[in-house]
């Protein structure tokens, strides 16, 4: 089950990572951008999904421990 949680209060230099150093499969490239984040957690892992800047196909990003407390 998701649970949400609030991208927004984490530091605005982390959300700007997140949202830069994305992958789209799409278009087959990275750090295209991330627009529309929304964070939440399943399963114990925390996710933060958007829309990617150039295509708007979905991107899921998986917050790894390191990434979270950065």
């Amino acid at each position: 089950m998701k649970t949400k949680r609030d991208f927004f209060v984490r530091d605005r230099l982390i959300q700007e990572a997140v949202c830069e150093d994305t992958w789209c499969d799409r278009c087959v490239q990275a750090d295209l951008g991330l627009i529309d984040p929304v964070e939440y957690e399943e399963d114990g892992r925390v996710f933060v999904e958007g829309r990617c800047a150039r295509c708007s196909a979905v991107v899921v990003t998986v917050l790894t421990e390191r990434q979270a407390d950065e």
